[in-house]
């Protein structure tokens, strides 16, 4: 027993300074070098945009902040991956900053400002890093109990399901990208709306509620609804318009209702109109979404949809096709009557056109 634990203590004094050793082996020039490793082998999978003018545009956008970041000996890169079924950003090691396809494509210029701050907060603070040297060693801390349990499968599936652990952000970093985010959006021009914005689009998108009205947001996702919150009180502290903290509903005379609910599992949707709708009518369903060509925020399609039961509460089933994702709809979007010649707001992932979604 004696024998047990003497080598247990030297066990973990050994592990100690080889703890130590892995925060130190993360220099920034091994942190560059894991992130290009990691972004050949991300692009590989996940190919580039192909829309140049997307691409050009992040590039230029990233760039606004690097004046204001601490470590400016990392080589920031920012990219569109072509991704259309996700909406999602993050970063990898070595200021490598990804935005999908469609997170661009709904997002204001405000908004995606707001997440690239996040992005490169993470970055800047080195959190991608940090986590993984945690859970390295969270790893190497389960070495004691294989030696002293004997090394059985039951105690090495542990130690190895350890280093296949995912890593990913803690609260504490998330607040602090939020944060320091926010700031850095301010600094380098930007509304600090767009943070706030943001986040409430994800939000109702995610769980199918309406974020237009801001007494919705507080049913769920109490998590999301903190960072809300805070989000918000910085971003009014730091003189945004309260106003500005609101969705902008589509608001056009052809409008005929809005989007009350959506089922995603069979793809219907419910809406209230002003008028009744005719069984197998096709509609439109439309957002506010950026227009790179008007630089304005513009009622553009999302959606195409048929009326399964008509009347001014009709039950609209999606169209499926490569156009649209049913996941890009929100409750509160607006239901139009179909323009089936409209190709300009149909084409929404073409290559190099100017009059997309974004």
């Amino acid at each position: 027993m004696v024998r047990k634990v003497i080598i247990h203590l030297l066990t973990i004094s050994f592990l100690s300074m080889i703890s130590a050793s892995i925060i130190l082996a993360f220099s920034i020039n091994k942190e560059i070098k894991l992130g290009k490793e990691a972004a050949a082998k991300l692009e590989k999978e996940k190919p580039l945009s192909t829309n140049e003018t997307w691409q050009r545009d992040i590039a230029e956008l990233g760039a606004k902040f690097l004046p204001y970041i601490k470590r400016k000996e990392i080589p920031y890169e920012f990219k569109i991956i072509n991704a259309k079924d996700e909406i999602n950003a993050f970063t990898i090691p070595g200021g490598r900053i990804y935005f999908t396809e469609r997170m661009w494509r709904i997002m204001t210029p405000d908004e995606r400002a707001a997440i690239m701050a996040h992005e490169i907060i993470h970055s800047d603070q080195r959190h991608g890093i940090d986590s993984m040297i945690k859970a390295q060693q969270r790893a190497v801390w389960t070495l004691p109990m294989i030696i002293l349990g004997g090394g059985g499968a039951a105690t090495q599936a542990a130690f190895w399901g350890n280093l296949m652990i995912t890593q990913r952000y803690s609260r504490k970093m998330e607040r602090e990208a939020d944060e320091m985010g926010i700031q850095l959006l301010v600094r380098s021009g930007f509304n600090p709306a767009g943070a706030v914005t943001a986040m409430k689009k994800l939000l109702s998108i995610e769980s199918d509620e309406n974020h237009y009205e801001i007494s919705a947001v507080f049913a769920s996702h109490p998590d999301t609804i903190k960072r809300i919150q805070y989000l918000s009180k910085a971003a009014l502290d730091l003189g945004a318009n309260e106003a500005d903290l609101e969705l902008k509903a589509v608001d056009d005379p052809q409008r005929l209702g809005n989007i009350i609910k959506k089922t995603h599992e069979i793809g219907i949707i419910l809406g209230n109109t002003s008028r009744p709708l005719r069984y197998g009518e096709e509609v439109e369903i439309k957002k506010m979404l950026w227009d790179d060509e008007s630089k304005a925020l513009m009622p553009k399609v999302v959606a195409k949809a048929k009326v399964l039961a008509p009347g001014k509460s009709p039950m609209l089933r999606f169209n499926t096709n490569n156009q649209y994702q049913f996941g890009d709809i929100m409750i509160g979007d607006g239901i139009y009557p179909a323009n089936n010649d409209n190709d300009e707001d149909r084409d929404i992932s073409d290559s190099n056109g100017p009059k997309q979604l974004n």
